[in-house]
């Protein structure tokens, strides 16, 4: 079968870089493309053959960006080199998304912000806190981590938020923060924090549009709630 061809019996013109050089890196099949990255594969099984199992395992090319190490060394032929060239590209990939999803983001719902933010939110060991900044139209201008804590509180000063937002010209912002038990009910804690950061706001004219809770696959907006 084509998956257990050896890279010898593979007609030149077939070869991934042979291929890539003759016909354009586009001209490449998913497989064919990890094969080029991991370049070798294992005795008696070509790098092609080690890229078709990979993606069989990882249920195609998107398994790559949270792809469990195990999980990749269960494939023969991939090691702590190859595990780690895997593992940069999935971080690749999930850095260019980002970037070029982030330019255009609008944060004008706490659905939006929280399908963009919450895969990195959702897997944090310790609740950490950020601020997003906003420009005039609500676009995303950059985030910044304000506060790192335990697993269940995160100190937060509110002039370290203001002085942040002010320094990179922001005309609003949003406070994030995750809960690293899954639920995303706000605390006492929350509540005054949110409060108090909101008035700060109005005073200077440099308002919290929204706070945002992440939890395991769920959210809490303060917004929403009102």
């Amino acid at each position: 079968m084509h998956k257990s061809k050896a890279m010898r019996s593979i007609p030149f013109e077939e070869q991934p870089y042979e291929k890539a050089m003759l016909y354009g890196i586009d001209s490449l099949s998913d497989a064919e493309l990890l094969a080029v990255i991991i370049r070798n594969g294992s005795a008696g099984s070509s790098a092609l053959a080690t890229s078709y199992e990979l993606l069989d395992r990882l249920h195609g090319l998107s398994g790559l960006c949270d792809a469990d190490e195990s999980l990749l060394r269960e494939v023969k032929g991939i090691g702590t080199v190859k595990v780690l060239q895997l593992r940069a590209v999935g971080e690749l990939s999930r850095r260019i998304w980002k970037h070029k999803n982030g330019e255009a983001l609008v944060c004008d719902s706490p659905q939006k912000i929280y399908q963009y933010y919450r895969e990195e939110m959702r897997y944090l060991p310790q609740e950490e806190v950020w601020l997003l900044l906003l420009d005039n139209k609500l676009r995303r201008i950059r985030e910044v981590v304000v506060a790192r804590g335990t697993v269940n509180y995160s100190p937060v000063a509110p002039r370290d938020i203001f002085r942040i937002a002010l320094r990179n010209q922001a005309v609003s912002f949003v406070l994030m923060h995750n809960h690293p038990s899954g639920d995303p009910s706000p605390s006492r804690d929350d509540r005054e924090l949110t409060n108090r950061i909101r008035s700060l706001g109005d005073m200077l004219e440099l308002p919290m549009t929204d706070h945002i809770i992440f939890g395991d696959n769920c959210f809490y907006s303060f917004n929403d709630s009102v």
